[in-house]
């Protein structure tokens, strides 16, 4: 079977051959055609399973979060809770349950949450009831399979050994940092990323590629003066700021900003 691995969030499981994924917004899709991967699509062989990861840096217990969930889920859809139960997979955590669509739509409704960490992954499978045995083994194989990797192949770094996100480049000082002076020292990247998602990216990534990590701050933070998410890193002698700068909504992405603020010798 083909493997997934999300090269920020860093989750990653097995898909059947011939099964399809794609990126929409902050949720990934996977199913056996391109048409399905579209939530309204009616045709034959619809259904697929979406993937939404969230990040929890404060190690929040998920409970509050399944019961939003599965109340904003059934509200979205119309449909009713049949039963929750727990649901575990390796070292992630969570619940499952079905839900009961209205009679006229035909479909069956599987949500999940699960977590690993300081991350959520928001889990829900949906097909037509006729093909409940074609989608179920197939999508328990995938859910079954979910796993955290210790960290992404291919990370482009900069000149000090420092990761920097996929699709990210080298952007003006005045792009990212406004009223910033380029004696500072600042090297700075733009990109379309999630906040979220790049600051799971250097979660994993800083230690594995041999950055102690002695601070970070999340974005949202606990303390409204925290205006952005930021990482302290330290790597023989050398000491780094990360900063990563929040800019749109829904989702938040953010630029990157890097600074090398000491070094021995």
């Amino acid at each position: 079977m083909p493997t997934f691995v999300h090269p920020l969030w860093g989750y990653a499981l097995d898909y059947p051959e011939g099964w399809l994924w794609e990126e929409q917004g902050e949720v990934t899709a996977f199913a056996p055609h391109r048409a399905a991967l579209a939530p309204d699509y009616e045709g034959a062989n619809a259904g697929h399973l979406a993937i939404r990861p969230e990040l929890n840096p404060y190690l929040r217990p998920i409970e509050p979060r399944w019961t939003e969930y599965i109340t904003r889920v059934g509200i979205m859809k119309g449909a009713k809770k049949l039963g929750a139960s727990p649901l575990k997979v390796g070292n992630l955590e969570g619940y499952e349950a079905e839900l009961l669509m209205p009679a006229k739509q035909n479909r069956r409704l599987w949500i999940g949450l699960l977590a690993a960490g300081g991350i959520i992954l928001h889990l829900m499978l949906t097909h037509p009831k006729e093909a409940k045995d074609a989608f179920q083994g197939a999508a328990s194989r995938m859910v079954q399979s979910l796993r955290f990797v210790a960290r992404t192949e291919g990370v482009a770094t900069d000149a000090h050994g420092l990761p920097l996100p996929p699709e990210y480049a080298s952007a003006p000082l005045e792009a990212v940092l406004a009223d910033t002076s380029p004696d500072e020292g600042w090297q700075t990247y733009t990109g379309k990323a999630p906040i979220a998602a790049l600051q799971a990216f250097y979660l994993r990534e800083l230690p594995q590629h041999g950055w102690d990590i002695s601070a970070y701050y999340p974005f949202p933070n606990r303390s409204a003066d925290v205006r952005f998410a930021s990482f302290l890193a330290e790597r023989d002698g050398a000491q780094a700021i990360v900063a990563l700068i929040p800019y749109d909504k829904n989702p938040v992405r953010g630029n990157l900003a890097i600074r090398l603020t000491q070094t021995e010798g």
